[in-house]
């Protein structure tokens, strides 16, 4: 996250990094890239006027933190890289977070506390709901809906006209062909659930 930050602020800074929230204890009082680590989301729950991003790969971890901080005083951030190229009739909620390269079509819409990793493509019309997780190299073609809390392994593939399930876990490398009901793990060429 930090050097997602890093880059928004070269070469004029926009935001001010104030360090790292973890709930594991022995981390409290240490250093990540040379930025603090302050406290747990407790501590963060307990300040006001920031912007935060919970930059943690798992969605459900991320839906709980985000409901613990929703009575919060502190607003969630949208963090897209510099070199991401969100066409304007996108629409991108708070929260997300798109990394290097990612690369979206016309109208798409991108849920809340999203986040979207490296080297990742969204087509057009295409829906992801919140909490969603791309995984680098995820390329989503066009008309596709990902309800909230879906997984994408890296490198999958999810055709035109696609609706995968809320909290579906797509595997590494797989070829999503067709429809993949909520809670399911699919894997393969094609994906199916297991």
């Amino acid at each position: 996250m930090a050097a997602l930050v890093e880059a928004l602020n070269s070469p004029s800074p926009s935001w001010n990094l104030t360090g790292f929230v973890d709930d594991d204890a022995s981390l409290r009082d240490q250093s990540v890239m040379g930025y603090p680590v302050h406290g747990g989301v407790e501590w963060l729950s307990q300040r006001e006027n920031l912007f935060f991003s919970i930059a943690i790969g798992d969605g459900d971890a991320r839906q709980q933190i985000a409901g613990q901080l929703s009575q919060s005083l502190i607003q969630p951030a949208c963090l897209l890289h510099p070199s991401t190229s969100p066409h304007r009739t996108s629409e991108i909620k708070s929260g997300t977070i798109a990394r290097k390269g990612v690369a979206t079509a016309v109208d798409c819409r991108i849920g809340p506390h999203t986040v979207v990793n490296m080297n990742c493509t969204i087509g057009h019309d295409s829906t992801l709901e919140a909490f969603v997780t791309l995984h680098p190299g995820v390329h989503i073609s066009g008309s596709v809906h990902l309800g909230t809390g879906v997984t994408v392994g890296s490198g999958s593939v999810v055709l035109p006209n696609t609706r995968i399930g809320s909290q579906a876990t797509i595997g590494a490398g797989a070829v999503v062909t067709e429809d993949l009901p909520p809670d399911c793990t699919a894997v393969g060429r094609p994906a199916h659930p297991q």
